[in-house]
């Protein structure tokens, strides 16, 4: 809790919290003790001694008391909650801020599900303590000792029978705890994994229905919710366990005082109406103790999320970022026997470069080769393992990492698009479109099929293009990347999805864009690099040819090999 003070709660609103905390309880002890000693009062010095003006007096100082109490308690309550989401809000857009500006290793170690949980459920956790715990604790533990002070007015061995049992309650609240220390952390990563498991299914969905395997999903996930329920039960059947424990030690002692206080009133040691207020402010003195397991349950699940977030906070990244120099133009980049690699695993090796702006360039070769990862290394994605990558002759880590990306257009194998228009889907890195540079981009990326639609460019395409197919996606992508004017444009095999004269339009397009920059393409077909001004072989992480087109049919075996297969000549 300190930690989320300390970061999270400016000293103005600390102000505002603690103040607002003082009012509440105060509201609270006012509306909880008062009332009941009025009531008391209404008996013995009304009812027990026909005054009516002593029972209208202690009336209306009950409901004036308790009115009194609840509308400070609601004041308190308001500005608590005032300040609690605003620390809800502060903490979700570090969260959010920290995961945008995380490495490429932090998103293949961390599930979709993980992140869901922190700015959902571990959220929602901190929030509770903050906004609903904090305030009933504490006003309950205020309000319990004035209660134990005023009951020690009213009888001393009576209030001590009953502080007997508080040791009790204690020993079953502790061992509650040790109980179940375990069990809330891996209830979290049931629901992580729950949360992952949905969000996996709805982005397949398509999938699934075409292979037909909607049951299997279906017994999946109800293997998965089944878990993670059975084991909520199991934490929530040990709490009402505890629970019942403490309901049952709460009637003996409430049975026994009973028992005592009737004696004492036959013996005339105390009124009744003495003996109705010391049971109603016995039960304001368990109330804290009742609901100690309660607390402790919000509290485990504080501490886990807490733990998870501070441990987001924690982890830098180890993609630095510690460029100081902003990049403003690129006129060459030199790859110097760069290699990149992964446990136990070569992505790419010795790989040597000299990349001029304004030219065309492109890499071919089989699966899993080590291609993507060239326009990955060049928008520093990822960084080499050994070697060096200039920009402009200076180490590509001297450049900050935002200047390198916003001179880059970037389109993958697997497009991403937004739940939105078409607009705002492509002037998504350039805001200042106008319609019209939209719909010149859409074009240009062979994207025409947008004005067959009844809303045009306002059409909402739904959650990552549902409603188009792999081949529309890809070319909303890239008019979406030629939109920004990059001074480099990498496509990394954006025409998979496309037939024969839509993928020749395209790549015409690209080779005659209205304005300069340097092209890095990665492609599976030959059509698509054919006329780039130097090609690539790439052949087990390694560049084994390059040339132009006609030099690598006359020198690179695997190279025409793979032209005359997609020519249909072998």
């Amino acid at each position: 809790m300190y930690w989320i003070l300390k970061n999270y709660m400016k000293n103005i609103e600390k102000l505002k919290y603690f103040s607002a905390l003082c009012v509440n309880v105060f509201g609270d002890v006012l509306s909880r003790i008062w009332p009941a000693i009025f009531i008391g009062m209404i008996i013995d010095e009304g009812l027990m001694k026909n005054n009516y003006n002593a029972i209208i007096s202690n009336f209306l100082l009950s409901i004036t008391t308790f009115v009194g109490g609840i509308t400070l308690a609601y004041i308190g309550v308001v500005f608590m909650n005032k300040v609690t989401y605003r620390i809800n809000s502060r903490i979700g857009k570090a969260i959010y801020n920290k995961i945008n500006f995380m490495d490429n290793e932090y998103y293949r170690n961390t599930t979709i599900g993980e992140m869901n949980t922190l700015l959902q459920n571990d959220l929602k956790n901190i929030t509770k303590v903050f906004n609903h715990d904090v305030k009933q604790f504490i006003g309950e533990i205020i309000t319990s000792i004035f209660s134990i002070f005023y009951c020690m007015k009213i009888n001393i061995p009576l209030t001590i029978v009953f502080i007997l049992f508080i040791p009790l309650y204690l020993i079953i609240i502790v061992t509650f705890n040790k109980k179940t220390k375990i069990m809330y952390e891996i209830e979290r990563k049931k629901v992580s994994k729950l949360n992952q498991y949905l969000q996996e299914n709805i982005e397949a969905n398509k999938l699934i229905k075409n292979l037909g395997t909607e049951e299997k999903e279906i017994e999946n996930f109800n293997k998965i919710n089944t878990d993670y329920v059975n084991h909520k039960i199991k934490i929530n059947y040990k709490m009402y366990n505890y629970m019942e424990i403490m309901k049952l030690l709460s009637e003996i002692a409430w049975i026994t005082l009973i028992a005592i206080g009737g004696l004492l009133i036959m013996q005339g040691n105390i009124t009744i109406g003495e003996f109705l207020i010391f049971n109603s402010l016995i039960y304001r003195i368990a109330s804290p103790i009742y609901n100690l397991i309660e607390y402790a349950n919000d509290w485990r699940y504080f501490k886990v999320s807490t733990h998870k977030i501070k441990l987001l906070m924690e982890t830098e990244p180890k993609q630095k970022d510690d460029g100081t120099e902003v990049l403003n133009n690129i006129e060459n980049i030199k790859f110097n026997n760069v290699n990149v690699k992964i446990p136990e695993k070569d992505i790419l090796k010795n790989i040597n470069l000299n990349l001029e702006a304004n030219k065309t360039y492109a890499f071919i070769g089989e699966v899993g080769s080590g291609k993507s990862t060239i326009g990955k290394l060049i928008l520093r994605l990822i960084d080499a393992s050994n070697g060096e990558i200039l920009i402009n002759n200076k180490n590509i880590q001297n450049y900050t990492i935002k200047s390198i990306r916003e001179k880059i257009g970037y389109v993958s194998q697997t497009p991403f698009l937004f739940s939105d228009t078409i607009k705002n889907n492509v002037n998504f890195g350039n805001l200042e479109l106008s319609d019209k540079e939209i719909q010149h981009y859409l074009k240009l990326a062979k994207a025409d099929y947008v004005e067959n639609l009844e809303d045009g460019i306002h059409t909402i395409i739904g959650e990552n293009g549902v409603n188009l197919s792999g081949g529309e996606k890809q070319r909303l992508s890239l008019a979406r990347a030629l939109a920004i004017k990059p001074q480099i444009l990498i496509l990394d095999d954006i025409t998979s999805a496309l037939d024969y004269e839509t993928e020749l339009e395209v790549a015409n397009n690209i080779n005659n864009l209205d304005y300069k920059c340097m092209k890095i393409i990665i492609a599976q077909k030959i059509i698509s690099i054919k006329n780039a001004d130097k090609i690539f072989v790439v052949n087990s992480n390694e560049i084994i040819a390059e040339g132009t087109h006609e030099e690598l049919l006359n020198r690179c075996n695997m190279y025409k090999e793979i032209y005359e297969i997609q020519n249909g000549i072998k």
